[in-house]
């Protein structure tokens, strides 16, 4: 066999040469002693830290310019539902908010009795850009008063019907919190300011806003938290309720009839015609209420009736069980008009009369009616102390010249008798400034009934 192999030629194969792997890593088959070849190096730690950055920055900035690209669209679409805002979120109920919005271009607005006029007082505090010179407090019977009386046509008068203490403070309060705090308050006191039991307080008032005004401002601890606002912020982002808000705007878009956001008009529009024929009570643009013609005419023996109805209901109003003078209401009245000093308004304070046949019905029963009667005489001395401007009197006869076609009924003098004992503010800051106001103290009002001398005589013998 192996002859046979040498004969053909064929080479035989040969055995592989083993290669040698060093730790220095020679090259396979290129005959280098091992580590005589260079190992290349790969970037340093900090260059590669600084490469990552530099990648990492290029890709967020490219995301972040995308999402700046949609930053306007969301500002359009928060300050859209924040203007429009058909749900009343952040600028309040679109009925007041009409009503609102016609008193600041100037326009009386009809349908005062369905008007909820807390809400309006509270939303021209918000809307109005410049705080008018003198505002009005008070419940109804300061809601004669208007520019003409007052004798400015920077005015506004912020009282609501059967406004109690809460009521009072917190429109002006409303002012302050807007940065819109009025040179003068011309404040129509009422006897049940003094009074703290629960039939003093009127249930439409902002409870949560008068308690949020004395722990902030005048330091008196109650059970007020701060609103968390937080969920409601939120809706500001919420496509749903955006969409609502163009679907609102675009629907009310020049139509004169404005619908809320269920659809149902709005009945509140400017007066059309003479403000002084109207069937209606209305709201003036200065805030002042204008009745209905046919309230206005009343005769004098029609608004006896009226006075002589009163009677029987008196303690009705906020009154009932009033027989003393609250200390701490008393201490509240203080502080508020302290309060009002510091931020640089001047307090002139008015006592409206009642119906002569009202009062005198009183004197006779002021074993119920203790409280009224001892009111006005704390705040004549108030006012003599402190230096507080102070106008008229619950006394009808301690106002001269004033007589029962004075009034509208038992409790709502008209502007005829407002201008009977109230000079206007600028007499009023003269006098201030001249040191000659009316001394408070100058004058009583009666307490009790006068007895008739016939009667008098006959107990003497």
């Amino acid at each position: 066999m192996a002859n046979q192999t040498q004969k053909s030629g064929t080479p035989m194969p040969t055995a592989p040469a083993a290669i040698q792997r060093t730790g220095t890593g020679a090259s396979r088959g290129t005959g280098k002693k091992a580590g005589s070849a260079k190992k290349k190096k790969g970037p340093s730690l900090i260059r590669r830290f600084f490469m990552g950055l530099a990648r990492r920055l290029f890709f967020g900035g490219k995301t972040l310019v995308k999402c700046l690209l949609l930053v306007p669209i969301v500002v359009f679409m928060v300050a859209f539902s924040y203007n429009v805002d058909c749900s009343g979120l952040f600028q309040g109920a679109l009925a007041p908010r009409r009503i609102v919005d016609l008193m600041l271009q100037g326009y009386d607005v009809t349908n005062f009795e369905q008007m909820d006029e807390r809400q309006v007082v509270q939303l021209y505090a918000q809307d109005v850009a410049e705080a008018p010179e003198v505002i009005g407090i008070g419940s109804s019977r300061v809601l004669q008063f208007t520019s003409e009386l007052v004798g400015s046509d920077s005015f506004f008068n912020m009282g609501v019907t059967g406004a109690d203490v809460r009521d009072n403070m917190t429109s002006y309060y409303k002012m302050i919190t807007y940065g819109k705090a009025p040179k003068v308050l011309l404040w129509s006191v009422d006897p049940w300011v003094f009074y703290d039991s629960e039939n003093a307080f009127d249930s439409r008032a902002d409870a949560e806003l008068y308690d949020e005004f004395l722990t902030n401002v005048l330091g008196v601890e109650t059970d007020y938290e701060e609103p968390d606002k937080v969920e409601l912020w939120k809706a500001l982002a919420e496509p749903a309720y955006f969409q609502g808000n163009v679907t609102y705007y675009f629907k009310n878009r020049g139509q004169a009839t404005i619908t809320d956001e269920d659809g149902n008009p709005i009945e509140f529009n400017p007066v059309e015609g003479d403000p002084m024929n109207q069937e209606s009570a209305i709201k003036r643009s200065d805030g002042s209420v204008l009745y209905d013609v046919n309230f206005r005419n009343l005769s004098v023996e029609q608004v006896l009736t009226k006075a002589a109805e009163a009677c029987g209901t008196f303690n009705s109003v906020h009154m009932e069980g009033f027989d003393a003078l609250s200390e701490t209401q008393c201490k509240a009245f203080d502080a508020f008009i302290r309060y009002a000093r510091s931020q640089g308004t001047t307090v002139i304070l008015v006592l409206s009369p009642w119906h002569p046949y009202l009062y005198n019905y009183l004197l006779n029963e002021t074993e119920l009616h203790q409280g009224f009667f001892e009111v006005e005489n704390w705040v004549r001395e108030y006012c003599a102390q402190n230096g507080v401007p102070l106008y008229g009197s619950y006394d009808p006869t301690l106002i001269e010249g004033l007589e029962e076609s004075d009034f509208f009924d038992g409790l709502h003098c008209k502007g005829s008798g407002i201008a009977k004992f109230f000079p206007g503010v600028p007499t009023v800051l003269q006098q201030i400034q001249n040191g000659d106001l009316p001394d408070p103290l100058a004058v009583t009002p009666r307490t009790t009934a006068q007895v008739p001398e016939s009667e008098t005589t006959d107990e003497a013998v």
